[in-house]
């Protein structure tokens, strides 16, 4: 099976190019010898064989200033694709060919996906495929990949690539710029061999390019045999700046035909993008509008996903009634006990996890959530970073182990290291089960269960905020690096680029009940039914008991009518560690066996409200929002920063945070409401 390889700018519309190619026939895995994640589809092309296409990184350059690049350009070096399909922005082509140009200087073969051709149509730009095609030297295909256009025309060039072979003249720079790297290429090449472009060596020793030294030094080409001449060549042919005077002689190169490719055929007009940018982006209603679209998030999330919420409580219900109907002996309550009350739990609120996942794939393809970051940059830089941290946090409204991963994007080690800091602030998808759970529980005293979810949301983002200014000003100083964006082009978003993404986010929340969740859950019924004589109380008590007593203790000022929170509460937020999901997995264990359950409501939230008032619950959501991340996300943390010291850190400091606020959350949610049992209510 053929290997190709996919790679892109940002905000090309790479995704949907590899979703239309692929379709369900995906799987994410890691590239080697790191934890970065790939995804990876097969193709069928028209004459039924079949290709397997690795989607790259979004990066800009393969220059390795960050880790994307790095793997981007170390990919394409050590697995040498069979072919190279390179997805650029028809509205943006001189800043795309960029990377087009050091694809070519790799010796790689390319074929370009000139994508967006609307877009550059809506602007008044008239883009000449073929003759691109006869510059470049490799095949061009343009495409509208939104709307599904021209796939056809670009399977049968794949086909025909990898059939009989299209690499193309080799780049060549001209004046001093190329006599230096022909200078350069000429003593390396015979160490070098055939197998890699020594034109690429060289014009990256020039560079001085850190990473390409480590590839050259197994070829016996190091700094001690060449650097003097490497040296010689900047020195008296560019100007004392290899790196300067090479990005120069690429985009020299790409304006020698620029304007032979491309057409403005009409003076700049104001278009639809435009207006929305007045409104979306404007620096004093940016904001509120951001919030009131996440508003709109979750009240689309709770309108559409409370109706199925009684419908699988009545299911599981039935379910277990059912088993211990047949069976009524240790092993039925077992099953029930953890499959029924503790999975169960979660799964009822599995439909309003799918609307969050649809919305935010949503507004990721729609091209909205790149004026998010474009409007919190002013902000971000005030606290000492830049919009590009606040990427990664957005990401971690879905999850947050590929925010922390997403971070390498970020160049300056203090930018990333604070982001690394704050991302679990931000409240995955896996906490919105225990915010659902809660705010329907007290949505008579708190307020409506959207309101109160996006206050959570929003907290998180002030609390990550806030102490990214700390850490900057404290652990992480340093100057900050300049960060430039291209904003993403407004798009309709498809329906299948859209389910694809929704489909793949909610395989992994099922995946991990299917795993995780249900390991947690089983050890949790199993110490929940192991009983220990506690001679302090002259009584048997289980381990899960003993255990959420200790935590619960913490909490001694969260009292509900002068009575202490709960062991299950205690074991739940213990539970939660392993991932956010059981603390609900962990109260269904332990709170739906109660008898005392009301009549009127037996289900779990009817459980909650008899150990806890309004002020407790709205602490115990903010202390589950903040505290220490699951285990996953701890894990990605170490991974990242290459230190356990990091990882304990973040669990001391996020757990920390989160008392703090929980306690004063607690006592102004009192204030207001009341601490009983039944305050606010009249």
């Amino acid at each position: 099976m053929a290997n190709v390889a996919m790679i892109g700018n940002p905000n090309v519309g790479k995704s949907v190019v590899f979703n239309a190619l692929t379709g369900l026939r995906q799987k994410v895995a890691n590239f080697p010898g790191c934890t970065v994640e790939k995804k990876e589809g097969v193709c069928e092309l028209p004459d039924k064989t079949e290709i397997q296409i690795t989607d790259l990184p979004g990066i800009y350059s393969l220059t390795p200033h960050s880790i994307d690049e790095k793997i981007a350009r170390n990919y394409i070096l050590e697995e040498k694709p069979d072919l190279i399909i390179d997805v650029i922005d028809a509205s943006n082509l001189e800043r795309n060919l960029y990377l087009t140009m050091q694809l070519k200087e790799l010796g790689a073969r390319i074929i370009i996906v000139l994508n967006m051709m609307d877009l550059a149509r809506g602007k008044g730009i008239k883009v000449y495929a073929e003759k691109l095609s006869k510059f470049l030297g490799v095949p061009v295909v343009p495409t509208v990949a939104s709307k599904g256009i021209g796939f056809d025309e670009l399977k049968n060039q794949i086909s025909k690539v990898l059939e009989t072979g299209f690499d193309g003249e080799p780049l060549l720079f001209s004046n001093a710029t190329g006599e230096a790297i022909s200078t350069v290429a000429e003593e390396i090449s015979s160490l070098l061999g055939k197998k890699y472009s020594a034109n690429w060596l060289a014009a990256s020793l020039l560079e001085n390019d850190e990473v390409a030294w480590e590839f050259a030094k197994p070829f016996g080409i190091t700094k001690e045999k060449f650097l003097e001449k490497i040296n010689e060549q900047i020195e008296t042919k560019l100007n004392g700046d290899g790196m300067v005077a090479i990005t120069d002689a690429r985009y020299s190169l790409i304006r020698n035909f620029i304007d032979e490719v491309q057409k403005t055929t009409e003076s700049k007009r104001w278009t639809l993008s435009d207006a929305l940018d007045e409104v979306f982006t404007h620096k004093i209603w940016g904001i509120p509008i951001f919030i009131v679209v996440l508003w709109g998030v979750f009240q689309f999330t709770f309108s559409f996903g409370d109706p199925f919420i009684g419908l699988i409580e009545m299911i599981f219900g039935y379910l277990g009634d059912l088993i211990l109907l047949i069976h009524n002996g240790a092993f039925a309550q077992f099953i029930v006990g953890t499959f029924i009350d503790g999975v169960g739990s979660v799964l009822v609120f599995l439909p309003n996890i799918i609307l969050l996942f649809l919305a935010i794939s949503f507004l990721e393809d729609s091209g909205y959530l790149s004026r998010v970051t474009f409007i919190m940059d002013k902000l971000m830089t005030k606290i000492g970073l830049h919009g590009q941290s606040f990427i990664p946090m957005l990401m971690g409204f879905g999850c947050n182990v590929p925010a922390i991963m997403a971070t390498r994007s970020i160049k300056n080690e203090n930018d990333r290291m604070t982001t690394i800091m704050v991302n679990g602030f931000m409240s995955c998808g896996a906490r919105l089960p225990v915010y659902i759970l809660f705010a329907g529980a007290f949505a008579v005293t708190l307020g409506s269960p959207s309101t109160i979810t996006l206050s959570l949301y929003l907290g998180g983002i002030v609390i990550a905020i806030f102490t990214a200014w700390t850490l900057r000003h404290t652990l992480f100083r340093g100057e900050g690096a300049p960060f430039i964006m291209e904003l993403q082009s407004y798009t309709v978003p498809t329906a299948k680029n859209v389910s694809l993404k929704t489909w793949d986010r909610s395989k992994s929340f099922l995946k991990k009940a299917s795993s995780v969740i249900i390991i947690a859950v089983a050890v949790i019924w199993l110490f929940d039914n192991v009983s220990l004589y506690v001679e302090s109380i002259d009584a048997n008590r289980s381990i899960l008991q003993e255990i959420g007593s200790l935590i619960s203790y913490l909490f001694w000022w969260m009292k509900t009518d002068g009575k202490l929170l709960g062991w299950e509460f205690g074991a739940a937020l213990l539970f939660g560690l392993i991932a956010k999901e059981v603390v609900v997995a962990s109260l269904g264990t332990s709170l739906l066996d109660n008898p005392d359950l009301p009549e009127d409501d037996p289900t779990l939230q009817g459980a909650i409200t008899l150990g806890m008032g309004p002020a407790a619950a709205l602490a115990f959501m903010v202390f589950s929002l903040l505290y220490a991340p699951c285990v996953a996300a701890l894990g990605a943390i170490k991974s990242e920063t290459n230190s356990w010291k990091w990882m304990f850190f973040n669990i001391l400091l996020t757990t920390a945070i989160a008392y703090v606020c929980a306690i004063i959350v607690y006592y102004i949610t009192g204030a207001i409401v009341g601490f009983g049992f039944q305050a606010g209510i009249t």
